[in-house]
């Protein structure tokens, strides 16, 4: 992979977990474990009010954010994997099979770690 490729990479990295944070923050309060290596949120519980149908909204949009919480979390963890790949040398490589994850599927997802074949058969296999 070309320099200047790996550095374009590398900025959508850095503009996608940005943004992903920042979507976090906006649903919920940031943890950071002792060891300062794993990020973590917690959603927020709203209070719209003390009625009955107050209550179901926010039972109803707080499983909501669970749900946006851990999709961008898993997220946040693929972009930091990508980051230790890119520091050690391995980014671009599939994890499963060891052969280059395809040019195009970087640029569309860049904290891919698996090419195609292999994310196909994974999904598959679900």
């Amino acid at each position: 992979m070309d320099k200047q490729l790996l550095k374009d990479l590398k900025k959508q990295l850095e503009d996608r977990r940005e943004a992903v944070i920042s979507q976090l923050k906006s649903i919920g309060q940031q943890e950071i474990s002792e060891s300062g290596a794993e990020i973590n949120f917690n959603a927020n519980f709203p209070d719209y009010g003390d009625s009955i149908e107050d209550s179901a909204v926010e039972v109803a949009d707080y499983a909501k954010n669970l749900s946006v919480e851990r999709e961008l979390e898993k997220e946040l963890r693929d972009i930091e994997k990508a980051f230790q790949k890119i520091k050690d040398g391995s980014y671009g490589i599939c994890s499963h099979c060891g052969r280059p994850i395809e040019i195009e599927r970087l640029k569309i997802r860049p904290e891919s770690g698996s090419c195609v074949s292999c994310k196909t058969a994974i999904t598959r296999g679900k």
